[in-house]
């Protein structure tokens, strides 16, 4: 009990000591020295501060500095500044003499980073520390970091919060803290294996995470060359809206119900300023795809190359949104088109999928490229199978001058119609095995000029088809050979070999000047035109019947117009044709029924 009585007095006696010596022991200079040497350690800087710096106990021996900065040889401005910097002191190494800062504190620092326009930072960066440092913890109060690349982009941290700790130079320093951006609050944990070995070029283990409301990522891996970054390991990034992310990154992209929630999971590495993403997993609005994926940061602006494969690709809300731009687009005719957007990097990326869904349209395989450079997009479809036909086609486009001019080219083959025009456009009276080519060319930088340029041809043909409305069989029975009609003339369906067309765009009109169908027996010309704007149809053609009277062939002629829309389109008989031609041809009077459809249609 004595023994144990003595070794308390002893410690008290010592403490007290301490306490009566300690202020002796600390002197502002010694502190001062010690903080230059770290700072030096770190940013080869020299440390300045105003006023006169404070002593206080509380319950280590704590020297607080006040307006303290930390100047840049290249910029005039600090590389860093804050209201004060409170230096801990440890215990055992101040009673031997030595005055080493165990913990900083730094209050309101303002951190200001940047590159200049040659690439060459404001700051240096230490070639190597000192591995006798006896700093174990840095503490971070409401800081602020501004960091200017050399694109003149800033990115501007505020309320930075955080806690390095670092207990031994040879031993792994972690940081966790918290900070806003863009007016979004992040927290951020992470550790890096060796600090020493990154500063000097060599390779350490380092993880990383951040957790926010637009992103969550998270890296495990190694990184090496603290000068030249590089590094590779397993990368997670999920977001639950890209166009909320891009905003951040000050890339806004305005409200849509695309380009929603999307994450990305892979091996990346990053070396020669190239982010590289192998058998990466890649999700976007629900579209699952793997494949790899590249971004070069070397140039002016990001460039993006990649190929994703993909079980199911659905772009419905894709096709509304264009279908909604489209609509704005007319809506405002006179203002100019969004092509800013597009023209945001450098693309080229290759795309197949087992299935793609276009709202009630389904293509089977299909493989498509898209490429941007030098302001220019150029998309292209190598095959997709449709309805089991197939069709390929390529848009390329000028985004020069905010100007829209651009290029279509699309040919199809063996597509079965009546599936592919009903699923399409709603239209189911024609069926038969088609193919065609179109070629469309428009520039301008609005609706208006659009439309006004746009120009185009092509040509259709249909094979072994029916078209639905009226049998042109039970048509020939019901004209008599003075010319009358009897009956229900229209409705059921007749059968063709073969139907041959071609078309114009002209601005904003679509005309059709020969179409010739060809069955069993009949013929068919026909010739039409249709806004592109509007559902309204205009035609008007001639059916000639072939029919057989004992050794010879008497044809009869029967004019009709079509009307309507391309949903509901109305076919009825152009009596007023007919009477013409019963005059020419010398038919007998006009009969009772062409009478009073005349009367109906002059």
């Amino acid at each position: 009990m004595k023994k144990i009585l003595s070794a308390l007095a002893v410690i008290l006696i010592l403490c007290g000591a301490f306490v009566l010596l300690a202020p002796q022991l600390v002197t502002i200079e010694a502190v001062r020295r010690s903080l230059t040497r770290e700072v030096a350690g770190w940013s080869g800087r020299a440390l300045t501060y105003e006023g006169t710096p404070t002593v206080a106990f509380n319950p280590y021996p704590t020297v607080t500095f006040a307006k303290v900065r930390i100047s840049s040889d290249k910029d005039p401005q600090p590389l860093v500044e804050m209201e004060s910097l409170s230096a801990e002191l440890g215990f055992l190494p101040l009673i031997i003499g030595r005055v080493r800062p165990s913990v900083l504190e730094l209050d309101k620092p303002v951190f200001r980073f940047g590159v200049n326009a040659k690439g060459q930072p404001n700051w240096t960066l230490p070639r190597a520390l000192r591995g006798d440092s006896e700093l174990g913890r840095l503490v971070i109060r409401s800081g602020t970091l501004h960091y200017v690349g050399q694109d003149r982009k800033e990115l501007l941290l505020t309320g930075v919060d955080a806690r390095l700790d670092w207990p031994d130079p040879a031993a792994t320093a972690s940081i966790k803290g918290s900070a806003t951006w863009q007016s979004e609050a992040f927290d951020f944990n992470g550790s890096i294996g060796a600090p020493l070995d990154l500063v000097s070029g060599r390779e350490t283990a380092l993880r990383f995470a951040i957790a926010s409301t637009p992103l969550r990522a998270s890296f495990t891996g190694t990184v090496a060359n603290l000068i030249q970054l590089q590094g590779e390991g397993e990368l997670t990034v999920t977001t639950p809206s890209i166009r909320r992310l891009a905003g951040i990154f000050d890339m806004p992209m305005g409200e849509g119900s695309t380009l929603g929630s999307a994450s990305i999971e892979s091996h990346a590495s990053l070396a020669s300023n190239t982010l590289t993403f192998a058998d990466a997993k890649i999700s976007v609005d629900g579209n699952e795809s793997e494949g790899a994926l590249s971004i070069d940061f070397t140039g002016h602006r990001p460039s993006v190359q990649g190929t994703l494969a993909f079980e199911s690709l659905d772009l419905s809300a894709y096709a509304e949104a264009l279908a909604s731009l489209v609509a704005e687009a007319r809506a405002t005719p006179d203002l100019p088109l969004p092509l800013a957007g597009l023209d945001s990097n450098d693309l080229d990326l290759r795309i197949s999928a087992a299935q793609v869904l276009l709202g009630s349209a389904r293509l089977g395989r299909t493989a498509a490229s898209a490429t941007i450079r030098d302001e220019r997009l150029d998309l292209s479809v190598g095959e997709a199978q449709l309805y089991g036909g197939r069709l390929s086609a390529s848009l390329s486009a000028s985004l020069r001058d905010e100007a829209a001019s651009g290029s279509l080219q699309g040919r199809i083959d063996g597509l079965p119609v009546r599936a592919a025009l009903s699923d399409l456009f709603g239209i189911g009276q024609i069926d038969g095995i088609g193919s065609g080519t179109v070629s469309l060319s428009a520039h301008g930088t609005n609706w208006n000029g659009l439309i006004g340029s746009l120009s185009g041809s092509g040509k259709a043909t249909i094979a072994d088809g029916t078209f639905d409305g009226v049998n042109i069989g039970a048509l020939s029975q019901a004209i008599t050979s003075d010319g009358t009609m009897s009956g229900n003339l229209l409705g059921g369906s007749t059968k063709f070999r073969q139907a041959d067309g071609t078309f114009t765009i002209d601005a904003d009109r679509i005309a059709a000047p020969s179409i010739l169908v060809t069955g069993s027996g009949y013929t068919i010309t026909l010739s039409g035109e249709a806004p592109l704007q509007s559902p309204t149809l205009s035609a008007r053609g001639e059916l000639k019947i072939d029919r057989a009277s004992g050794t010879t062939s008497t044809p009869v002629h029967v004019p009709f117009i079509i009307g309507g829309n391309w949903q509901h389109p109305t076919l009825v008989p152009d009596f007023s044709g007919l009477s013409r031609r019963s005059q020419q041809d010398a038919v007998p009077a006009v009969g009772p029924i062409r009478s009073f459809a005349r009367s109906l249609l002059p």
